[in-house]
């Protein structure tokens, strides 16, 4: 049984954001932020902090203009499942299940238009809810550090994120004699 089996639930997650990424097209996120060396984080932020402003470069698509790309680009039904599934699968018992869900979740956000991957992004933020159990508090760090170390979580975020991943750090709850956080 899948459900039973940490294995063969890390495995399923990895055939579906395959599954998800055979639906799009190959390519870097024309809107990912890309680090200029010569200006730092707070020029980039004090520019408006997206992913086109001073400070942050978008790199283009392989063999494609920047300009209009994301208008036409549609998503099909069936990535969006996928979506939400990773999305589930970020508050599951066993790490390495939350570990590859967190990594679907990058690989999958980086192939989609800016107004998705940020709805993705959105979503992930909703995992920091104080309703929500330690597996999925940890589940979303490891979404939003695969997503930062993409470049898809864009400047403009880090006011709502950084707050976010504070208490995240300072996540601390007693269970017996232990602590989980």
């Amino acid at each position: 049984h899948v459900a039973a089996s940490m294995l063969a639930r890390k495995l399923s997650i990895k055939l579906l954001q395959r599954v998800a990424l055979t639906f799009l097209e190959p390519r870097l996120a024309p809107w990912r932020y890309t680090r200029d060396h010569e200006v730092d984080l707070e020029a980039t932020l004090a520019a408006g902090g997206n992913g086109g402003s001073q400070g942050a470069s978008a790199a283009p698509a392989a063999g494609k203009e920047e300009g209009g790309e994301d208008e036409e680009y549609e998503v099909v039904e069936e990535v969006e499942e996928v979506i939400e599934r990773l999305l589930q699968a970020l508050k599951d018992r066993d790490t390495v299940v939350r570990w590859s869900a967190a990594k679907g979740v990058g690989r999958v956000t980086g192939c989609l238009p800016k107004e998705l991957g940020d709805d993705v992004v959105e979503h992930v933020l909703e995992l920091f809810k104080p309703t929500e159990g330690d597996t999925a508090w940890h589940g979303g760090c490891l979404a939003l550090a695969e997503l930062s170390r993409r470049g898809l979580l864009l400047p403009a975020r880090l006011p709502a994120v950084v707050p976010i991943i504070h208490k995240a750090l300072a996540y601390d709850v007693r269970r017996g004699p232990h602590s989980i956080g």
